[in-house]
Parts: structure tokens; sequence; C-alpha cells
């Protein structure tokens, strides 16, 4: 041998020699040093780690060879999380082994850590207690859901709370649910501070009795991590019951309005409602009214002006459910508007016209404008001046106003045609009527009651007889 390969070898030896020696036939002196926890309370359903380190003393006398690692409940035989051929420990050295574990509820959960090993052919077995406080971290989520019935928007108010010290950011808040629809189902908020609470509501149309809610909430925490908490609700969901009634009277004035009181018994809102009075196959007035809650009455009055008397059919179409329906119910319609009648008529002869005069008095319950009476000119009836026709003006309510008119007749005629025009709400009414006038339109006999031409032959005779006697007395008065 090389003097340099003697030393190499003694100096070899001279290390090993430093080191403590395994002895044969002695179990490692290995045990878990540390178990740590991250995050320190997880949230249901959160991952987290459990990482264990095994430790092989110093003056162990053998390695130790890891086979498994698992973790379960203090009083459970199913493993939580488990890892298998690690590894081998010297004396001296430890290993860490993370083992990633989750919880799905909230609690105080009472764990072992189990670390099995061989060691000069011998199986050892290591166990350490681990606590894990399991709690409804971050924001919270509640969800309230209101009374439902099939085919309806029902209201489902959804509340995130943040309890926590730190801000939460980037929520998105989904909801979802079985045999069910959900308009717009998601709600973005760039971040939650601590303390903070809102509510968002979802409108949910469930298509069966029983169904659920889901409300998910993913965020994340102000160290940057992604988290998403689930809260669930049942969606218990009423038959649909439609029971409509209407019921219609009149109002007041002259031209009252259809005044419906629109009763919904039903368990859901009438929805797009449109009241409508028809007479016959015509529609006097639509008019939209909208939502009518469940079990609830909503007044509407509908303005007639177009109609003064008739039987109107009081229709509403809606929806509620999903589905069309209609009611429908009947009301009689009377109308008094101001309405023009002529009072105290009378007639008599002048100057060879007949002369007519009265009164345009207002029946009605309304102002009557522009009120016009004339003489309606016939074969056998001409109007004459002063007044062919007559303006009369304005006649308020219950009130009256003076007219005259002049015209001229055949032999024989008995009546005169007048007619009559106004406005009254608006419109324009005409109306016609006949003047009796058969006892001025006879011709005159100049016989009767010596009149007339006897009577001027009387004045003549009379006055001849005076001159004769004033002649007679002057001729008499010269003679003396």
């Amino acid at each position: 041998m090389s003097r340099r390969a003697l030393s190499v070898a003694l100096l070899v030896v001279v290390v090993f020699a430093g080191l403590p020696a395994p002895t044969l036939g002695a179990e490692a002196t290995a045990y878990i040093d540390d178990v740590s926890v991250s995050p320190a309370q997880p949230t249901p359903g959160e991952r987290f780690i459990l990482s264990t380190t095994v430790q092989n003393a110093q003056n162990s006398p053998s390695n130790l060879q890891v086979t498994d690692v698992y973790v379960r409940t203090a009083s459970g035989s199913n493993d939580l999380a488990r890892a298998e051929d690690l590894g081998t420990i010297p004396p001296g050295s430890d290993l860490q082994i993370p083992l990633s574990v989750r919880l799905a509820d909230a609690g105080t959960y009472d764990l072992r850590v189990t670390v099995v090993g061989r060691s000069d052919g011998q199986v050892q077995r290591l166990q350490y207690p681990v606590v894990v406080r399991v709690r409804e971290g971050g924001p919270q989520v509640t969800v309230e859901v209101g009374d439902a019935v099939i085919g309806t928007e029902t209201p489902v108010q959804v509340t995130v709370s943040n309890g926590e010290e730190e801000v939460a950011r980037n929520l998105r808040l989904s909801v979802a649910a079985e045999d069910a629809t959900v308009r717009n189902d998601t709600r973005v908020v760039p971040r939650l501070d601590s303390g903070q609470a809102q509510t968002f509501q979802f409108d949910v149309t469930p298509g069966a009795t029983d169904s659920e809610v889901t409300a998910t909430l993913r965020y994340t925490t102000a160290d940057g991590n992604a988290r998403t908490t689930t809260t669930t609700a049942p969606l218990a969901a009423d038959e649909l019951r439609e029971n409509v009634r209407l019921d219609a009277t009149l109002g007041d004035g002259a031209r009252p309005a259809v005044v419906v009181d629109v009763t919904n018994l039903g368990n859901a809102p009438l929805e797009d409602l449109v009241l409508s009075l028809r007479d016959g196959d015509a529609t006097v007035v639509g008019n939209p009214v909208g939502t009518v809650a469940a079990e609830s009455t909503r007044t509407v009055r509908l303005n007639v002006s177009s109609v003064d008397r008739a039987t109107l059919d009081v229709v509403a179409d809606y929806e509620t459910g999903g589905r069309d329906g209609s009611a429908a119910t009947t009301i009689d319609y009377v109308a008094a508007p101001g309405r023009i009648s002529l009072t105290g008529v009378d007639v008599e002869r002048e100057d060879g016209k007949i002369h007519i005069s009265g009164s345009a008095s207002n029946v009605g319950l309304s102002d009557a404008q522009s009120v016009v009476v004339r003489v309606v000119p016939t074969d056998s009836v001409t109007p004459e001046r002063p007044y062919k026709e007559y303006f009369v003006g304005s006649v308020p309510a219950s009130d009256f106003a003076s007219f005259d008119l002049y015209a001229t007749v055949d032999d024989g005629v008995t009546s005169v045609p007048v007619e009559v025009t106004y406005l009254a709400d608006g419109r324009e009414r005409t109306v016609e009527t006949t003047v009796d006038v058969s006892d001025l339109s006879q011709p005159v006999d100049s016989n009767d009651g010596g009149g007339g031409l006897g009577t001027t032959l009387l004045l003549v005779g009379g006055l001849v007889a005076l001159l004769v006697v004033v002649g007679v007395g002057i001729y008499a008065y010269r003679r003396r």
C-alpha cells in the first residue's frame, strides 16, 4: 500500500469513529416533533395542510423507514388523508410530511396523525394529537325565500356579511335552484369591508312544489387566497290559485267615470293587467293598470266620453302564474251631459209673420255652449227677419236663456220645424222639434166682428154730419 492510500484510509476511520454507530437489534429512537395546521382555522370545505415533522434522534440506534402517514379522528377508523413510502430518516435527521385535509362542517375536530415506519425489521407506530377548529370564516351568506307559487317569480334575499377583521375582495355571488329558473343569477362586488353587509334580491320562478336554492359565494381573502362558501335553503311552492273578482259602479257628474274594483283573491300577483270597457265589439276605453298583488284590491277609474247610454262589458285581461287569464262583468252606463230643451214656447202673429219665443233650457248636468236655435226652411215655411236663427250662447247646467224666431207659413200649415244645435262635453249635438202654430196659420175673415171697412165708413159718416151741423150754424148766424 502506498503512503497516500494509507493516509486516506486512516482519515475515513477517524471520521466514522466520530459518528455513533447503530446498534444492531434495536429500534430507531424516532418521534413526531410537531404538526402544524395551515390555515390555522379553515372554513368548511376548504382544504388545509397538516404538516408533520418526524424526527429520528441523534443517538438513535438505527434508521427509520417511513411507510405510511395518515390522519383520522380520535374515535374514527376512516382516513381523512394518507401518504405512503415516504423514505428513510437516518439518526439525527428529520422528515416533513404535508397532508391535504378537508372538513365539510364547522366545528372543533380532535384528530390523530399516525406515522408508521420500520427499523431493524420491526414496525414502529408514532401518533400525535391535533385539534382543528373549522369555522365559518370570511363573509357569511344567508338566504331568505319569500312565499312561492309555481310559475310566479319569487323574491329570494341573499345577504353577504363580512364579520372578519380583513377585507374580502372580488366577491362573486351566484344563485341556482333545482326545478326553477333564476333571472339575472349573478352579482359581482369588488370588495366587502370588515363589518359590512350587503343584500341582493334574486327573482326565482319555481316549477315544482319542492325545490332548493343554492347561493355560492366566491371571493379572495386579504392574503390572496381564493375561497368559496355555499349556503342552501328550501324552496317550497304552492300550486297556483287563480280567483279574480270585478265590481263596477258609476261615479258622480254629468259624465260619470266607471269605478272598477279589481280584487285578486288568488295567491299570485296579476301582472300586465289591462281594464277595458266594451260596447259590443267596440272598445270604448282601454287602460293598462300594471300589477295587483295577491290577496289585495286595486281601484281604477275609467273615464267615458263617447257613450251616453249603453250596457258596457267591463273586462280585465292579465297574466298570473305564467299564464293568461281574464275576468268580466257588466254595467248599465247612463250619462247626463248638457242637454237643451225648448220650454215655455209661445207663438203670436206679428205683421203677418209668426213670432215664436221661449226659453232654451239646459236640463243636463254640464254646461252647454254655442247654443243656436233656428227655423228650418221647408216648402211651406220660410224663416224671416229679424231672427231667422237666434244665437243663445252658453247655458249653464240647470239654467235657461230666452230666444226669438220669425217665420211665414202657408195657409193650412200647423207646425214650424225648429232646430237646436249646441256643444256639450266637447261634442256637437243637434235636436229637432216642431212648434204648433195651428191657431195662427188660418187666413183672416174681413166680415168677422164688423171691424175694418165698417168702422171706417162710420167715422166718415159722423164727420160729414158734423160738417153739416157746423155749416147750418154759420149760415143762421149770418142771416141775423
